[in-house]
């Protein structure tokens, strides 16, 4: 008889389901707090958009506010494609607690925190626990979820992480208002405890391995070299045209180390890895390449709206940090519709392709416009109609790219597609948002050296960049020039969004448009 050599996921089997039933859990209370732990994680990536401007002038920091959600995102990236290997070896329980363990002393380190080094370094920790808990919520549910129902419980993961995505600088915004910034992290707590309760008492283990295999089931060669890559790449874009010139020879080596690692870590995936992060029979898929690829742009797309949109409505029209999250609320609605939409015509069609491109296309015209954006309230219903547009084209594509990645694969292959999406989803979140802020950034820096002239130039920027919430308290002329300063930078930055969307919207068209059965 032959044996599985390589097996990347047990097999779900009516087995894990028996013995969910036994211990009494219940799959609507997993469901709960797997779809909890995702909406927080999700949410906390983006929780910071509307509050890392206080932050930033509370700790006399604010242009390196970029490490607030950078060094968050670059931490859920570093462990998120192996998390659902390690759980193949530990098991789902043990990493389930361990993933919720990360983020909650990570989320109280945050609330803690007394200046931006000690904040940075806490929401890495966070980050650790961020990316395990979006990443096993889908395992999880493709373990113990009927193969008939698994479409209707993954739309619920995939919604509530896009919604909470898309509603965290909404809810940055209200509470800081309200109650202050440090409660923006401290709310992840109590569902933190009673999920980890219930990973710890009530569910039951399963779909471990022998401990023979632990570190054959674990690319930790390829996991050290992307991390290793991402790293220099944030150190990188968060320094040159900011707090370095881009010829200083510390940027310029960690970017020759970041294109030498990218480069070492593909070469390694595809020729020697033994169980790859991106296996070569999934590169070579179309389906599974052109979702990946759409998914990496994407988010590069949503990473920088997500963060522009927000500092538009404050810097430029003057709105207060929750009322400038309450205009992220109607594209969280259309985010939610756009992954209901895409979901029942998927459903009723069999079909795809035809409709990705077709609200990918309007997403780019979306981003397109947001360029066109003007400095006054005066076409405020044309910025409503941008932000409604790109949210029902990034909710309808990031759940239809899940549907089409596995429309042409084994099932035995389901894990290693599905790690690689979230490995090019988190890359994509840390190269978007870290290009996004360098863009701003230096584009910022550049506009008030050139118009801020005089023998207190310097110390006038200095304090326009590290204090950007005080600038009230210069003199009028000089707050007209960084207010076209900011305006021109964001413009930038909106820029670079339209061209990841034109990109994401290419690889969608490269996808095959295969037909889906009912059964």
């Amino acid at each position: 008889m032959s044996q599985e050599t390589q097996p990347l996921l047990v097999k779900p089997d009516q087995i894990y389901r028996d013995r969910l039933k036994e211990s009494g859990i219940g799959l609507g209370l997993i469901t709960f707090c797997l779809c909890t732990g995702s909406f927080l994680a999700a949410a906390d990536s983006t929780i910071v958009y509307t509050i890392f401007t206080q932050i930033g002038s509370e700790f006399k920091s604010s242009n390196l506010t970029a490490w607030i959600f950078t060094s968050y995102l670059l931490s859920s990236s570093a462990l998120q494609p192996l998390y659902a290997k390690l759980s193949d070896v530990f098991g789902r329980k043990t990493i389930l607690i361990v993933v919720n363990l990360f983020f909650f002393v990570g989320s109280a380190a945050c609330g803690a925190a007394q200046n931006m080094l000690q904040l940075s370094i806490a929401r890495a920790i966070a980050g650790l626990g961020g990316g395990g808990l979006m990443c096993l919520a889908s395992v999880v549910i493709h373990d113990l979820v009927p193969t008939r129902q698994r479409g209707k419980y993954q739309s619920y993961v995939n919604m509530t992480q896009t919604v909470g995505a898309a509603i965290g600088a909404f809810l940055g915004g209200f509470i800081n208002d309200t109650i202050g910034w440090r409660a923006c992290f401290y709310i992840n707590l109590p569902p933190g405890l009673f999920s980890l309760w219930v990973y710890s008492k009530r569910l039951p283990n399963y779909n471990t391995l022998t401990k023979g295999r632990l570190l054959d089931q674990i690319d930790i060669y390829g996991a050290s070299i992307l991390l290793v890559a991402n790293t220099c790449f944030v150190i990188a874009t968060s320094s040159g045209g900011n707090t370095r010139e881009w010829s200083d020879p510390w940027v310029v080596t960690m970017l020759s180390i970041s294109v030498s690692a990218f480069a070492l870590f593909f070469t390694f995936e595809l020729t020697w890895a033994k169980n790859p992060l991106m296996s070569p029979k999934m590169v070579k898929n179309r389906n599974v390449l052109g979702s990946c690829a759409s998914n990496f742009f994407l988010w590069g797309t949503t990473m920088a709206t997500g963060y522009l949109v927000p500092q538009f409505f404050m810097g430029i029209l003057g709105y207060s940090p929750s009322s400038a999250g309450l205009w992220t609320v109607p594209r969280t609605i259309a985010v939610a519709t756009g992954c209901w939409c895409v979901g029942r015509y998927i459903g009723a069609t069999g079909r795809y392709k035809k409709y990705l491109m077709i609200v990918m296309a309007f997403d780019m015209l979306a981003c397109l416009g947001m360029i066109m954006w003007g400095p006054t309230k005066d076409d405020l219903v044309f910025k409503f109609a941008c932000m409604l547009v790109e949210g029902f084209g990034m909710g309808s594509v990031i759940v239809g790219t899940m549907i089409s990645l596995v429309s042409d694969i084994d099932h035995e292959d389901t894990s290693s597609a599905t790690s690689m999406i979230f490995l090019f989803r988190s890359t994509g979140f840390v190269c978007g948002s870290s290009i996004c802020a360098a863009i701003v950034q230096a584009s910022f820096k550049s506009f008030l050296e050139k118009n801020i002239q005089g023998p207190d130039a310097a110390k006038i920027i200095e304090f326009v960049r590290t204090s950007i919430s005080e600038v009230w308290k210069l003199d009028p002329e000089t707050q007209r020039i960084v207010l076209d300063a900011l305006y021109l930078s964001l413009r930038r930055g909106f820029v670079y969004g339209f061209i990841m969307s034109v990109v994401a919207f290419i690889a969608i068209v490269i996808m095959k448009n295969c037909y889906l059965p009912k059964k």
